[in-house]
């Protein structure tokens, strides 16, 4: 857990109004106090960790997906969808993530001889792949949110816990 971003969150004076940027917020009690506190925790996708005075460290994992229409079909598409991406989140974090990059050209020369004029033409071809992969195991973490855009077109899920500093997971710590 030693490459978690660490973001300084006041655990007391949440703001309850925070909550009126989004639609559809529910909150797991333990960790309600935590997003209220900090909005960037309902805004952004990623991982967050936060420091408790125990030494222990709150990590939340947020994910966000378009939604294309109200449907429960979508719903549970959206849900799988968010888990996904969390869990690829903090598995990018703690074991980083590998780039590959491959470039190809091709260059090809066209001549043209019409009525004694030769005319030419270069044409150039590049294709460049790039692509972003990681791979790891890490613990599941239970959802601890769920909310929508105030739109109502972007889902988002959350999930959380907290981690004593050998990774793992210890309960009822907030």
């Amino acid at each position: 857990m030693t490459h978690l971003l660490l973001v300084p969150v006041l655990l007391f004076g949440a703001d309850p109004s925070v909550v009126e940027r989004f639609s559809e917020v529910l909150l797991d009690k333990t960790y309600e106090r935590c997003f209220l506190a900090n909005p960037l925790l309902m805004e952004s996708a990623g991982v967050k960790a936060i420091r408790l005075p125990t030494g222990h460290s709150l990590v939340l994992v947020t994910a966000s997906t378009a939604l294309a229409d109200n449907s429960a079909r979508e719903r549970l598409r959206a849900e799988t969808v968010c888990r996904t991406k969390a869990l690829a989140y903090f598995v990018q974090e703690q074991a980083g993530v590998r780039v590959y990059r491959s470039v190809k050209s091709a260059e090809e020369t066209i001549l043209v001889n019409s009525d004694g004029v030769e005319t030419g033409k270069n044409i150039v071809q590049i294709l460049e792949i790039t692509e972003a992969k990681a791979q790891g195991i890490v613990r599941s973490m239970p959802v601890v949110g769920r909310w929508k855009s105030k739109e109502g077109d972007v889902f988002y899920l959350a999930l959380g816990a907290v981690f004593d500093q050998a990774g793992n997971i210890v309960p009822n710590e907030l």
